[in-house]
């Protein structure tokens, strides 16, 4: 059958624009995603049955305002802190950019906020621009409460990781995280051509003061001497740990065998500070002896034993000489 000539009465289309047309009107009224169309002046001129689900509104109700108002406010109840930039992403939609990805908070007509993510793209022809979002709020809810679980799941692992590198009673570092930390500045000294400083600090007479006092005061008195030492530590890099039983170890970098052994007397007199009363100790309180050693790493060395092992004749030779003072063996 030949079709009527159009008499300027009636528009004749082709039949599979139709069916194409009548398919996309099939899809817009029956999809969950928001369909929104704006004319060129960024007025709505369709929104989909869907804006009831998404948003509470009627379509209707929706028609016929503007992106903008003439003061230049979003027609949307848009978050504040989203709404700057979702009204320059929806405005700035054209040929130069005829597809914007968004994603952001609006405010249904109930008053609860909600994600919205989509994009907008332009009509070429019109100048018009066509929005689809999706409702991503369940989605957003879920990563942040992954993230938090992420979060507080890292913060255990840190605990974990300082727990294993800390002494349970004296709260510095242990001799596992000691092995490590001179080992890594060892390395760096040897890279750099830098000196590093040992100092190997014993308490005097502790296995007397345990006998003498008990086991919980010879904890506490572990525990008085350790934050002396540490608060005598001057510099974030330098770091103090407990080699064992009584004795404590300080690693510091960038520093000489003199330095090192002015750091350890101000460590031995801290200490001293403290007054922790000892019948058989020197004068009568708790005293430290400290060995001090200090070397440029040659590039052969790669072992920082030979320092521990200097540090450690020093500090014989502390406690031969009489105790509550600080030798260096150079």
């Amino acid at each position: 059958m030949t079709p009527p000539v159009n008499d300027h009465t009636q528009t004749w289309l082709p039949a599979d624009v139709l069916a194409h047309a009548e398919m996309y009107t099939c899809i817009a009224q029956n999809t969950t995603d928001l369909i929104i169309r704006y004319d060129a002046g960024r007025t709505r001129t369709y929104v989909s049955p869907s804006v009831r689900l998404v948003l509470g509104f009627e379509p209707h109700e929706l028609l016929g305002a503007r992106v903008l108002t003439a003061e230049g406010r979003p027609t949307f109840f848009i978050h504040p802190e989203d709404t700057a930039y979702l009204a320059t992403a929806i405005m700035s939609v054209g040929p130069e950019r005829p597809n914007v990805r968004i994603s952001g908070r609006i405010c249904r007509k109930d008053g609860a906020w909600i994600w919205l993510e989509g994009s907008f793209s332009a009509i070429a022809g019109d100048g018009g621009v066509l929005a689809i979002l999706r409702d991503m709020t369940e989605q957003k809810h879920a990563e942040a409460l992954l993230a938090e679980t992420n979060a507080k799941l890292e913060a255990a692992n840190r605990a974990l990781r300082d727990m294993a590198n800390q002494d349970g009673l004296t709260g510095l570092a242990n001799r596992r995280r000691l092995d490590e930390i001179l080992l890594e500045e060892f390395s760096r000294a040897r890279r750099e051509r830098a000196p590093l400083g040992l100092v190997m600090i014993d308490i005097d007479r502790f296995k007397a003061y345990n006998d003498l006092y008990g086991h919980q005061a010879g904890d506490d008195c572990l525990r008085r001497v350790a934050r002396a030492i540490r608060d005598a530590m001057r510099r974030p890099g330098d770091k103090v740990a407990r080699y064992g039983g009584e004795e404590m170890t300080a690693v510091l970098p960038a520093t000489d065998g003199r330095g090192a052994a002015a750091l350890a007397e101000i460590m031995r007199c801290a200490v001293a500070r403290e007054g922790i009363v000892h019948r058989l100790g020197e004068d009568g309180i708790v005293t430290v002896s400290a060995g001090v050693s200090a070397c440029v790493p040659r590039e052969d060395e790669l072992d920082p034993a030979i320092l521990v092992s200097v540090a450690d004749r020093a500090l014989y030779q502390a406690k031969a000489d009489g105790r509550n003072c600080v030798r260096r063996i150079k």
